[in-house]
């Protein structure tokens, strides 16, 4: 096995039209975290919005905290892997070779042994946070525990049509989608454990997440990252060239080296990936083409057409088109889903414009990073990101 990883973020972001042909959404790429950062397998976000990291090729578990500083949080793993955080705010991080699952409190103390497994590659918990569910690349398995009796795994399904699987993520009818590292083979399996064969995309699958009705995968070797319908009759790329590379831009425009993990927000419009080759974290984030005039905007709709200048030091100005006059507002957030700024105006018709002095609701400047806005005007909402210098 070469990677693999998990990630979580409640980016409150989302996109829909009350036309009766919505506008097609985009995926823009761009790279809020740069390489050699070790940032290359497991993820998780816990409940006060820091994001949790392990190095697959190392021994430590990094965390990111919500105003961007990365730290080594836990260390004295052995290659780890998955992680999953539960609803008291424990870390469970797999350690491939190690043999086990450790857990790590909030305040930052590890338990190396707290389960014994062989080769545990991803760990996920049910819906009811009681359970932990156990992929194990090596066996072909898939195994779970009761977390208030850890000694106590059993086998849940084994064997083919599973083959090397990592990927794994629930559904709210309690099914486990599993995504096989080896062939990019992706799986249904039902409460009792029957197995159904939903799509396949090109391996090797890194990892999987559902949201908004959808699955979303990346292929690690060819540098692609996808959505899959949940009856599996859709399998598109919407993101990656193909090629080897670590261009920003929209869609197959973008280029990624070893997209692995991948997570999205709460609302499914953002999604992050993370590149196992560089140690580099990535983010896509669900946008709408924009249109030449304001006779293209849904009624009471808008569009956004530039936030200039971007990236930007002292200020930035967002120009939109408002289909008719009304309220628009826009919220901006940090990486990790914190809203730091409203801004609210009631406007025209037409081209309009709203500026953000890079500060905070409560006057303070934000740190130098890169941010995401929803603007909301009507049913409509549209995102975009800002980068301050």
């Amino acid at each position: 096995m070469q990677k693999s990883l998990l990630l979580r973020v409640v980016l409150p972001l989302f996109l829909f039209a009350t036309s009766p042909m919505p506008l097609l959404a985009q995926w823009e790429v761009s790279t809020p975290v740069p390489s050699a950062n070790g940032l290359d397998d497991g993820m998780v976000f816990d409940q006060s919005g820091n994001l949790y990291i392990s190095q697959y090729q190392g021994a430590v578990v990094r965390r990111i905290t919500p105003d961007g500083t990365v730290s080594v949080f836990a260390e004295g793993f052995d290659t780890p892997n998955g992680l999953a955080v539960d609803g008291a705010g424990n870390l469970y991080v797999a350690n491939v070779f190690g043999g086990r699952i450790s857990r790590v409190t909030p305040g930052g103390t590890v338990t190396q042994d707290f389960i014994s497994v062989a080769n545990p590659s991803n760990v996920l918990f049910n819906a009811a946070g009681d359970t932990l569910y156990i992929a194990h690349y090596r066996t072909s398995r898939i195994s779970k525990v009761a977390i208030a009796d850890p000694g106590n795994v059993t086998t849940w399904v084994s064997g083919a049509p599973l083959n090397g699987p990592i990927g794994m993520a629930f559904d709210a009818d309690r099914n486990l989608y599993v995504g096989n590292y080896n062939n990019g083979r992706i799986f249904r399996i039902s409460p009792a454990g029957d197995i159904t064969e939903l799509a396949s995309i090109q391996s090797f699958l890194g990892f999987l997440v559902l949201s908004n009705g959808f699955l979303y995968a990346t292929s690690y070797n060819r540098n692609e990252v996808y959505r899959i319908s949940m009856d599996g009759s859709s399998v598109e790329v919407i993101a990656g060239s193909g090629a080897k590379g670590q261009a920003d831009g929209v869609g197959t425009a973008a280029s990624f080296d070893g997209p692995n993990g991948i997570v999205a927000s709460s609302t499914g419009d953002t999604l992050y990936v993370s590149e196992f080759n560089t140690g580099t974290l990535r983010m896509l984030v669900s946008s709408v083409p924009t249109h030449a005039d304001a006779a293209e905007v849904p009624r009471g709709g808008l569009l956004s057409l530039e936030n200039y200048p971007n990236p930007f030091t002292a200020s930035t100005t967002i120009t939109y088109t408002l289909g008719e006059p009304g309220q628009v507002s826009v919220e901006i957030y940090n990486m990790l889903g914190q809203r730091v700024r409203t801004l609210t105006a009631q406007s025209i018709a037409g081209v309009q414009s709203m500026q953000w002095d890079g500060r905070n609701d409560a006057g303070q400047r934000v740190p130098p990073a890169t941010y995401l806005y929803t603007m909301r005007s009507g049913d409509l909402v549209e995102s975009r990101l800002l980068i301050r210098r």
